[in-house]
């Protein structure tokens, strides 16, 4: 009776230990071990069963080695009963990180750049890369793994190849992350722009296991940095141009108010300084001969005062000259024709004036270069050509003034202007300040011509205001002819 009594123990603890094993094997797949382990238990169970059909034959059976059975079974029962609850914990672990695993591998693939493992040799052997590198570098990950098709040195241009693994291995040798920035050649033949931040794993006895990093496609960004350089540098450029410009403008007009004052040193010598020395030497004349000649001493006296008079009336021209009344108060035109008048006069030279513009008034500094350019030209011609007759023409189309002043005298070589000609100079200098410029041509025994185009919308201010209109410019000038 105790023989069937363990062998009924034994067996109970034999299936419930095969079935607690096949639920291991079926749900936590720890191996082949507990499957064997549970096909085991059933043999038992198998075997306990025919020790029982064999007691109910009535055949004798061994207590002691059914009860060696019994405890087995029981030792088999308890062990998986105890491992069970350490097994679902691990299979739990087990799934955790391989959820993990595959959430981080996702994330690296979704990145826009390139994750990589690689060794620390001159060829970036890859051991592990993203799925990025296919849009960054145009090859797949197996090409880069292991060097099988292409090392990723090789991508490197050459120019960047040996100053980026410079940059790397001091880095390494620092024991500090490096960054670096460089070229590479993708599988298409392009050159892009990367970035890459990265730094040295190291093992236990502190040499370098592997390369760990990040690397991002910056050609965008190199180009855009590229184009704020060169607009900084086209800036600065043309800082200096303006700086060269302005420096040229203000010797220019440094050069011409020198060639103005030569000019009127030159009026105030030939015109006021001789009548006035001459009318002191009709003075000193005078005094030295009213005692003894009376009669003679009162026409000396006359001639001094007329001299006098004649004096005063040159610096008054020369007065007007500076900045004619008439070109203050009635504008351009009209100063023209009374200058064009005073010329009639003294030089006894024609004046053929043709005007053909619509403005009223101009800005008071555009009339006084314009009046000055028309003047230094007619002068040049009254005294230097020896022509009989000057044609001056205005002619304004739209927002554009044209001046012509014609001789029709001796010429000269442009090239080679003679001494004297400060006109020339100054007609150049007056048309770039206004804006525009001027053509001079001129022939031997033929004449010169000058023409000079000027826009009346557009002019360099240089820090003055030369707003052409300061009237209506729609209402016309009535034409003149001289």
């Amino acid at each position: 009776m105790l023989v069937i009594i363990v062998v009924i123990v034994a067996l109970l603890c034999q299936a419930a230990a095969a079935w607690v094993a096949l639920r291991i094997a079926s749900r936590f797949r720890p191996g082949w071990g507990w499957l064997l382990l549970a096909v085991a238990m059933v043999l038992m169970v198998v075997r306990s069963l025919s020790v029982l059909a064999e007691i109910s034959l009535g055949l004798p059976q061994d207590f002691i080695s059914e009860s060696v059975g019994l405890l087995i079974s029981l030792a088999s029962l308890a062990g998986v009963l105890l491992i069970e609850p350490v097994l679902r914990g691990a299979y739990r672990y087990q799934t955790f990180m391989e959820l993990e695993t595959h959430r981080l591998s996702g994330l690296l693939q979704a990145l826009p750049g390139v994750v990589y493992q690689c060794r620390n040799d001159p060829q970036w052997t890859m051991e592990y890369i993203s799925n990025g590198c296919r849009e960054l570098t145009g090859y797949a990950p197996e090409d880069l793994i292991g060097n099988r098709r292409i090392a990723y040195a090789e991508l490197i241009v050459p120019e960047d190849r040996e100053k980026v693994w410079q940059e790397l291995q001091k880095a390494v040798r620092e024991r500090r992350p490096y960054r670096l920035v460089y070229r590479i050649r993708t599988a298409s033949n392009d050159v892009k722009w990367v970035w890459e931040q990265g730094s040295a794993v190291y093992d236990e006895e502190g040499e370098v296991a592997f390369l760990i990093g990040y690397i991002s496609d910056v050609t965008a960004w190199r180009q855009i940095e590229e184009e704020l350089e060169h607009a900084r540098q086209d800036w600065h450029s043309e800082k200096e141009a303006w700086r060269r410009t302005e420096k040229r403008l203000l010797n220019e007009v440094w050069e011409l108010q020198e060639r103005q004052n030569e000019a009127i040193a030159y009026e105030i010598h030939d015109g006021f300084i001789q009548q006035a020395t001459g009318a002191l030497m009709s003075l000193e004349t005078y005094r030295h001969l009213r005692n003894t000649a009376p009669q003679e001493a009162e026409s000396f006296l006359d001639r001094a005062m007329h001299l006098i008079r004649n004096a005063i009336a040159e610096a008054r021209r020369l007065i007007r000259g500076l900045r004619p009344d008439l070109l203050e108060e009635g504008g351009l035109i009209p100063a023209l024709e009374s200058f064009f008048q005073e010329i009639r006069t003294r030089h006894h030279v024609e004046i053929d004036f043709h005007n053909q513009t619509q403005f009223v008034r101009l800005a008071a500094p555009v009339e006084t270069h314009i009046f000055r350019i028309v003047q230094e030209a007619v002068l040049n011609a009254v005294r230097h050509s020896g022509s009989p007759r000057v044609g001056v023409s205005l002619r304004q189309e739209d927002s554009t003034l044209e001046i012509e002043v014609r001789d029709w005298g001796s010429g000269f070589d442009v090239e080679r202007i003679p001494a004297g000609h400060y006109g020339i100079h100054s007609i150049r200098d007056r048309a770039k300040l206004l804006g525009g410029w001027a053509e001079i041509t001129s022939q031997r025994q033929q004449g010169t011509t000058v023409r000079v185009t000027i826009p009346l919308d557009v002019m360099p201010t240089n820090g003055i205001d030369l707003n052409p209109y300061t009237g209506n410019p729609l209402v016309p000038t009535p034409s003149s002819n001289g």
